[in-house]
């Protein structure tokens, strides 16, 4: 398991990731919220870390949990799951946040030690 990315955006090591997820019980159980995609309104069922992410994402990004609904609605493949489009979209947002945190962690890290980034510094970081 690589480092993951707590809410202050410091990378933590993989033996206080699996420590954390130790001590966390898991939830487990379904909650169902209403959401509007567009103008109609949907039930959704998620785990209560899904529905914290969720809103984490919107908060990051300057929407409502309906526009990203709505988004991931209009993005999904036609006849898969609205739920497990929602979970994939959250579990990519998050795995897009990590890689771009460890590129600029490793131009940091050679910075601070006085090397010169392999390439050079890149114009566009990319994950």
């Amino acid at each position: 398991m690589a480092e993951a990315l707590p809410p202050d955006g410091r990378t933590l090591p993989q033996s206080d990731i699996l420590a954390a997820v130790k001590k966390q019980p898991l939830q487990g159980a379904l909650i169902s919220k209403n959401v509007r995609i567009h103008d109609r309104r949907t039930s959704v069922r998620l785990e209560p870390e899904m529905w914290h992410a969720l809103r984490e994402v919107a908060e990051i990004e300057g929407c409502s949990i309906h526009d990203l609904c709505g988004a991931v609605h209009d993005l999904k493949e036609a006849g898969a799951s609205f739920t497990a489009a929602l979970r994939v979209f959250l579990m990519e947002y998050y795995r897009t946040a990590a890689r771009a945190s460890q590129q600029v962690t490793s131009v940091q890290r050679q910075l601070k030690d006085g090397q010169k980034p392999a390439g050079g510094i890149p114009h566009k970081i990319t994950a």
